[in-house]
């Protein structure tokens, strides 16, 4: 039998991170899809080929034919689906980030430990083979005792309308862009302390954001957002030795022009990104976690530790962490 999913709206994110790689997979269905407006929900079933359309988000959620629930809302509606999909007893893939601060994800990860139910993150990066081995090299001591560490994304969003610059729906360079190096670095170095932060505030938004990390070790760390730049896309990482460097190149999503390249003394290694799609390495993880009691490296537990670094970023930098919001 399939694992079968049932789609919270018609956002973007809904073909590449759910429809496409369960397309590729094995033993992942997904068979129905509501919208806030239930003719684009038609729309975007016909295009895809999704089975049904049902009125609203509660339908999907209590469907008894529907197994998983996905989660593609505005960040400040998250907690509120995730939280009614583990009630009627769903499994959750929820978009990151997570939920709109870290008070909530806390109440979330405990429903979810409670539950029984697989609830995972959907930070899709975390699970391409990419990361892995960027950990591999970090703690291999090949760069010697790191010193530094700098993660950017930055993606210029001119649009005022878009969501991302609405607050009360969790809007912000942080939340949309800067969560990627806030858990590229988490991943990599453990649990840091903010030192600091610079926010550029338009409006109560976020436009850019670079907070000051320490980490254990003695790493000093740098991650950096910004979504009202026009010097274009930037996604990397860099991390400094005394015995060498290591760069990567679209680190957040590794299948596209992912590149990983190592310099010391020895020369330059360089390294492709696998070009399997993060969105399948996930999808699997999460069947497999439902399926076989598989491990979710991504749970409401992790996600949780990914707020209180953001919520903090917000804190020092004079703005205060989203709040939740309700539909």
């Amino acid at each position: 039998m399939s694992l079968t999913f049932g789609v919270l709206g018609a956002a973007r994110v809904v073909r590449s991170a759910l429809l496409e790689p369960a397309a590729g997979l094995d033993g992942v269905e997904v068979t129905a899809i509501a919208a806030r407006e239930p003719g684009r929900a038609v729309a975007f079933a016909g295009e895809h080929g999704i089975p049904r359309t049902l009125r609203t988000y509660d339908e999907i959620i209590d469907d008894p034919a529907v197994d998983a629930v996905y989660v593609p809302t505005p960040a400040a509606l998250h907690g509120h689906w995730t939280r009614r999909a583990i009630g009627a007893g769903k499994h959750v893939l929820c978009e990151k980030p997570f939920t709109a601060n870290a008070d909530e994800a806390e109440e979330i990860a405990e429903l979810a430990e409670s539950s029984g139910l697989v609830v995972m993150e959907a930070f899709h990066s975390r699970y391409h083979p990419m990361w892995a081995r960027m950990s591999e090299l970090v703690g291999s001591g090949v760069l010697g005792r790191i010193r530094t560490a700098r993660a950017e994304f930055s993606v210029p969003h001119p649009d005022t309308t878009d969501i991302r610059w609405q607050p009360g729906l969790g809007g912000g360079a942080l939340m949309d862009l800067g969560c990627y190096p806030v858990r590229l670095l988490r991943h990599l170095f453990g649990e840091p302390e903010v030192t600091g932060a610079r926010i550029r505030d338009i409006g109560g938004v976020d436009a850019a954001t670079t907070a000051r990390l320490a980490f254990p070790g003695g790493v000093s760390g740098e991650a950096v957002a910004i979504m009202d730049g026009t010097d274009g896309h930037a996604a990397e990482l860099r991390v400094s030795g005394p015995a060498g460097t290591l760069h990567v190149r679209m680190p957040y999503h590794p299948y596209l022009y992912g590149e990983l390249t190592l310099t010391t003394e020895s020369g330059v290694v360089v390294e492709q990104g696998d070009p399997r799609t993060s969105y399948s390495f996930q999808l699997e993880a999460f069947r497999d976690a439902v399926t076989a009691g598989g491990p979710n490296p991504t749970d409401a537990r992790e996600a949780t530790a990914t707020m209180r670094v953001i919520d903090a970023i917000y804190r020092a930098g004079g703005l205060r962490p989203r709040t939740p919001s309700a539909p």
